[in-house]
């Protein structure tokens, strides 16, 4: 039986020069060598590609694919109707409008400076997966926050409800802040000035907006 051509130069020199049978010990541990090797470089590649899939899709649940923005100033006017226009796009799954600002939040004995991003709760959940990653609390408590222990609210003003704030798992830990907790969040653009994207400034000086908000949820997206 004639074999072909490439497999007749295979076994030539996979064959033990001095044996008729078998292959020699360098040959063996030659091909153990480069096995291990396309199996180690094939594990590398999957892991790779796994982790990026897993890591794309983590920064994408949090944001949307397509984010439209006026580069000439900082607030849209007529951001109803340009979520109509974009939600008629066969390619437009979901749109929602939401706000977009720097901001300071502190407590009693930190502070840290972090993006606020004002959202529609009824809507962000067909654009993100901000509430499938919610592990404490939910999402529809920014519009409805819950009753909490009068123990837990100001002495001053018990019957006051604060507006609800939803942050990550992992700021609340840097900021030692738990479900139900206050804090304040600090803005540089005032109440009148948020309208033209300016700070107000008044007879002393600089004056940030200060608002007290409560934490009625936790994401962690990973």
């Amino acid at each position: 039986m004639s074999l072909p051509f490439e497999f007749y130069i295979a076994l030539r020199y996979l064959r033990a020069k001095r044996k008729k049978r078998g292959a020699s010990l360098n040959t063996t541990i030659s091909i153990g060598g480069v096995t291990i090797g396309v199996a180690a470089l094939i594990a590398t590649l999957a892991v790779m590609t796994g982790f990026k899939e897993d890591l794309r899709d983590k920064i994408l649940g949090t944001n949307s694919h397509i984010v439209v923005t006026d580069r000439t100033r900082d607030y849209i006017e007529d951001y109803e109707g340009l979520v109509d226009t974009a939600g008629k796009s066969s390619h437009v799954v979901a749109a929602t409008p939401f706000i977009f600002r720097q901001v300071l939040l502190s407590t009693e004995n930190n502070a840290f400076g972090v993006i606020l991003r004002g959202i529609d709760p009824k809507r962000e959940g067909q654009v993100t997966q901000i509430e499938k990653n919610i592990v404490e609390g939910e999402i529809g408590f920014l519009t409805n926050p819950p009753e909490f222990p009068a123990s837990d609210l100001d002495p001053s003003s018990e019957k006051k409800i604060y507006p609800g704030i939803i942050i990550g798992k992992e700021l609340a830990n840097r900021l030692g802040l738990f479900f139900g907790d206050k804090l304040h969040v600090v803005s540089p653009v005032g109440k009148e000035g948020a309208s033209i994207g300016k700070a107000l400034g008044g007879p002393g000086g600089f004056t940030p907006k200060i608002r007290i908000f409560r934490v009625v949820g936790l994401f962690d997206c990973g």
